[in-house]
């Protein structure tokens, strides 16, 4: 799976020069470096590529219909089937071309200690999680291009607001930290590194038992945390 996601987004690379919306009267508006509007751009070139796999496969797709649910597509053979395959879409931007960069990969206090809570389908119902990850530099757009209204045929002179598309795909738990992604947010923190590392799946976790073990009892605030990084949660539980 994937390869063959990677080769379908590589057929569609061009899709990555997306610089507007277009309404029935044919007007373009321009996309801004928002990274939410970017986020959502990268999740419906995902899904071309997600949706071609599952066609050939002969998988269904299925879509999250809840905002922030988890996944953002599941595969499935049937809808009531265990042995589902999540894949969830991040997006981050780096500044500079060899910087190092960083995702957050979802709650640590939601589905993976509550089976059902903000998931599509029940946690066990899934046997594997899987990460496309898109990673770009961001363009400035002068508030003279962004506040125009471009005509169908002026598509070239749209600016876009995003370059240098870097993209993997990777299982979950072979790229996450130990560490929480985002402030005070209860949200699991992948690796910082480079793509070959994404792409490698160069983690700390030795498999994703002890994944899910890790993240599973980490302390929600610093007082509850038995332990607070992989060294720490290793000496308390040898046997893993």
């Amino acid at each position: 799976m994937q390869q063959q996601i990677l080769n379908r987004l590589a057929r569609i690379e061009n899709g990555y020069s997306v610089c507007g919306l277009i309404d029935r009267r044919e007007r373009v508006y321009p996309l801004s470096t928002d990274t939410k509007v970017l986020s959502t751009v990268f999740e419906i070139i995902a899904r071309q590529a997600v949706a071609d796999y599952a066609r050939h496969s002969g998988l269904t797709l299925i879509d999250s219909e809840k905002q922030n649910y988890y996944p953002d597509f599941t595969l499935a053979e049937e809808a009531n089937s265990a042995g589902k395959v999540a894949i969830d879409v991040k997006t981050t931007y780096k500044v500079n071309p060899d910087d190092a960069f960083a995702f957050t990969l979802g709650s640590y206090t939601s589905f993976l200690r509550n089976g059902v809570k903000n998931i599509v389908f029940p946690f066990d119902q899934y046997r594997e999680h899987w990460i496309i990850g898109f990673v770009y530099r961001r363009t400035p757009i002068s508030p003279e291009a962004a506040g125009r209204v471009y005509p169908v045929n002026g598509l070239a002179e749209i600016p876009a607001p995003f370059s240098d598309v870097e993209v993997f795909v990777q299982e979950k738990w072979k790229i996450a930290g130990d560490r929480p992604g985002s402030g005070n947010t209860a949200n699991i923190g992948s690796i910082r590194g480079r793509l070959p590392d994404f792409q490698q799946g160069n983690g700390v976790f030795s498999n994703e038992g002890e994944f899910l073990d890790y993240w599973r009892n980490y302390g929600t605030t610093a007082n509850q945390r038995a332990y607070r990084n992989l060294a720490e949660f290793r000496a308390l539980r040898p046997a893993n």
